[in-house]
């Protein structure tokens, strides 16, 4: 997979609104009061875009654009984004989940405060062999 990513959008201007396109992914798009808002809006909504690409394992599109295919009001921009910590966060994903313990252990943990959540990734990870640090 690549380190970094470039992905081309337009920027359309309606009514005094900055709205952002993403060609190359459906449903990614945003918009900013002015430019500089848009623009910052427009790697928000690419990570994010890319963040559920990644998660579900699907291909990323390739960023190849004709700047022909522009429509007249609008201007053609790009947006990077680091691959690396993304592939990161969706390896690191926290789930809830519950489980009973009896009162009295419970309590006395409690009282020893004790993070339960800590505990029991490292009982899982020892139960499955995973060393402790990871």
């Amino acid at each position: 997979m690549k380190e970094r990513v470039i992905y081309p959008y337009t920027i359309t201007v309606e009514d005094g609104i900055f709205y952002v396109n993403f060609i190359h992914f459906d449903n990614c798009f945003t918009d900013g009061d002015t430019l500089e808002e848009a623009m910052i809006n427009a790697k928000d909504v690419l990570e994010g875009t890319l963040f559920v690409y990644i998660k579900n394992n699907q291909p990323l599109p390739d960023a190849d654009f004709d700047a022909e295919k522009l429509s007249d009001n609008a201007r053609l921009a790009y947006a990077d984004v680091w691959i690396e910590p993304l592939v990161e966060k969706t390896r690191n994903l926290s789930v809830k989940k519950n489980l009973t313990i009896p009162k009295w252990l419970n309590d006395a943990s409690e009282k020893q405060g004790i993070n339960f959540s800590n505990v029991l990734q490292t009982a899982l990870k020892k139960e499955l062999g995973i060393p402790i640090n990871n």
